[in-house]
C-alpha cells in the first residue's frame, strides 16, 4: 500500500498555476544549483530527529527553463514520495507517531558554494555536535563539541559512501587525530588533494619520485579563530535550545583566506547519560569468548542474553557477484521484520560497513533492516579489504543513538583482544527456517539460534570494554 501511494506521488501532475510559481522561483535563484529538502512538522524534534529519513534532492538548475522546471518538479515529487519509504514508516511506527498528522512542506535552498572550474561546491562542509556523545579520542572534553568535517559537499559527512572518511574534530583539540601512522592517515582520508610529504620523502630516499596526495582538512582545523567560532556557534545554540544540538554547516573561503560560515540546519541532539554499573564475569576461558574488544564500541552499558546471532561471512560475501550483494541486505531485512515484536535479543555481525551505499565496502542495508537488533558488529578482514568505520556524526550514527543499539567494531589490531568465530560452528544455521526461498545465500549468511545456551553480550561504557561470551 505504501509503495503504491509513493508511486502515485511520483506520477502526480502539478497545476498550471503551480508551474508558473516554479518559474518565478527559478528566476529568483538564477542558475545557481539548488537543493530541495523536506520540512515535516515531525522532523527535528526532541527525541525525533528523522535524520536522513526523508529525501533531499540536489538540482543542477541548468539548461532551458523547461528543463529546469522539470528537474525541480521531479525533486519535489521525490521528497514527498519519501514520506512513504520503509525507513520513514518504520521510524514513525517505532516512536508511536503513526496517528500524528504528517504535514510535509518543502525548503528550496541555494546550494552554498562557489565555482571551481566546472564544479560548484562549498570549500568545506559537515555536521557539528555541541556535545560529543562518545569519546572517540583519549583526553578530549566531550562538552567542547565535535565536527565531522569534509571538503566539498557535506553529503559524505552524513552518509557512509565510497571514498568518504570525514575528519573527526574535537573542538577542544582541533588538530588532534586518531591516526597512528601514515598508512591509517591515507586509509581514513578523503580523495586526493594535499601532499603527504613524509611518504614522498621516504619514497625519494628509495629512488622513487612520486606525488602522494590525500585530504585531511588540516589547513582548516589549524585556523584557531575558525575553530573557536564553530565552538561558539554550537555553544550558543545549545544555550538557546537548553539542550545539546547537532547542526549541518558549510564554510566558504575567498582567495585571501577570508571565510563565511553558513548554518544550514539545527536540531536537538539525543544524548544518553550512562549511569549503569556493570559487572563482567572474569576468568572466562578463551574458547568460550566469541569476541572481546576495547575502545571500539559506542552505546550505553548493557548485559543481554542473546537468542539469535546473524553472521555474514566476509570472504564469501566478497566473492559474491556485485549485483547479488543486495540479496544479503534483503535477507537481513526479512529476519529483522520477522522478529519484530517477538522480544528476541539479536546480534548482527557483518563485514566492513553496515548501511553503506557502496556494496564493495559492506552490506547496503537501510536502518529499517536492522532496527530490531540489540547490537551490530562490523568486522575487519584485510584479506578482502573490509574495514569498519565508527561513523560518529552520520545519519546512521544518529539512528543507533536514538534506538539504543550497541555498535562495536572488530578490528585487526590491539583493540580486539579475542575474536573466535569458530565458537558458532557448533550451532545450526537455521536461515531457511526463517527466510524461505533464499538457498543461494545460505552459505554466506548464517542465522544461529543460541537461545538454548547462555551466550551473553556485555558492554561496559565507562571502561570501554565489550565482550560476548558463552557462560
Amino acid at each position: 500500500m505504501a509503495d503504491e501511494f509513493a508511486q502515485h506521488l511520483l506520477d502526480g501532475k502539478f497545476s498550471r498555476d503551480m508551474e508558473e510559481q516554479f518559474v518565478k522561483l527559478l528566476e529568483y535563484y538564477g542558475q545557481d544549483p539548488i537543493i530541495v529538502r523536506s520540512s515535516s512538522i515531525l522532523e527535528d524534534g526532541f527525541g525525533n530527529a528523522f535524520a536522513g529519513k526523508y529525501e533531499s534532492v540536489f538540482c543542477s538548475n541548468t539548461g532551458t527553463m523547461e528543463q529546469r522546471v522539470e528537474e525541480l518538479e521531479n525533486a519535489i515529487r521525490t521528497v514527498y514520495a519519501s514520506t512513504m519509504s520503509r525507513s520513514a514508516l518504520d521510524y514513525r511506527s517505532r516512536r508511536g507517531l503513526q496517528e500524528r498528522d504528517e504535514q510535509m512542506a518543502l525548503l528550496v535552498q541555494r546550494v552554498s558554494g562557489s565555482y571551481y572550474g566546472e564544479f560548484y561546491m562549498p570549500c568545506a562542509a559537515g555536521v557539528g555536535y555541541s556535545y560529543s556523545p562518545y569519546k572517540f579520542m583519549e583526553s578530549i572534553d566531550q562538552s567542547a563539541g565535535m565536527l565531522r568535517l569534509v571538503m566539498g559537499l557535506g553529503t559524505s559527512a552524513v552518509d557512509r559512501t565510497e571514498g568518504s572518511y570525514p575528519r573527526l574534530v574535537s573542538l577542544d583539540k582541533p588538530t588532534a587525530t586518531t591516526y597512528r601512522n601514515s598508512i591509517e592517515k591515507h586509509k581514513y582520508s578523503q580523495r586526493k588533494l594535499e601532499h603527504d610529504t613524509d611518504t614522498e620523502r621516504m619514497l625519494r630516499d628509495r629512488g622513487e619520485d612520486r606525488d602522494i596526495e590525500f585530504i585531511s582538512c588540516l589547513g582548516i582545523v589549524r585556523k584557531e579563530e575558525l575553530m573557536s567560532q564553530m565552538k561558539g556557534i554550537l555553544g550558543a545554540l545549545q544555550g538557546e535550545y537548553q539542550h545539546p544540538v547537532d547542526i549541518e554547516f558549510t564554510i566558504n573561503f575567498d582567495e585571501s583566506g577570508n571565510y563565511v560560515i553558513n548554518l544550514l540546519q539545527c536540531r536537538p541532539l539525543q544524548v544518553y547519560q550512562d549511569m549503569k554499573e556493570l559487572q563482567i564475569p572474569e576468568n572466562i576461558e578463551i574458547k568460550d569468548i566469541l569476541f572481546e574488544c576495547r575502545k571500539s564500541a559506542m552505546g550505553l552499558s548493557r548485559e543481554e542474553k542473546l537468542d539469535l546471532i546473524v553472521y555474514v561471512d566476509p570472504v564469501k560475501y566478497y566473492s559474491m557477484p556485485y549485483q547479488d550483494k543486495i540479496k544479503i541486505a534483503s535477507v537481513i531485512g526479512k529476519i529483522n521484520w520477522e522478529m519484530r515484536g517477538k522480544d528476541k535479543h539479536m546480534l548482527l555481525m557483518v563485514p566492513g560497513r553496515i548501511g553503506t551505499s557502496s556494496p564493495e565496502l559492506g552490506v547496503p542495508t537501510a536502518f529499517s533492516d536492522i532496527s530490531e537488533f540489540d547490537a551490530v558488529c562490523e568486522i575487519a578482514d584485510s584479506k578482502v579489504g573490509y574495514n569498519p568505520e565508527l561513523s560518529y556524526g552520520s545519519h546512521f550514527f544518529q539512528d543507533l543513538v536514538e534506538s539504543g543499539i550497541l555498535y562495536n567494531a572488530i578490528f585487526e589490531n590491539e583493540k580486539t583482544v579475542v575474536y573466535n568465530i569458530s565458537l558458532l560452528a557448533s550451532y545450526e544455521n537455521i536461515l531457511n527456517e526463517r527466510v524461505l526461498g533464499d538457498d543461494d545465500v545460505k552459505d554466506i549468511i548464517y542465522v544461529y539460534d543460541v537461545s538454548h545456551d547462555d551466550i551473553r553480550l556485555y558492554h561496559d561504557m565507562r571502561n570501554e570494554r565489550t565482550i560476548c561470551v558463552r557462560l
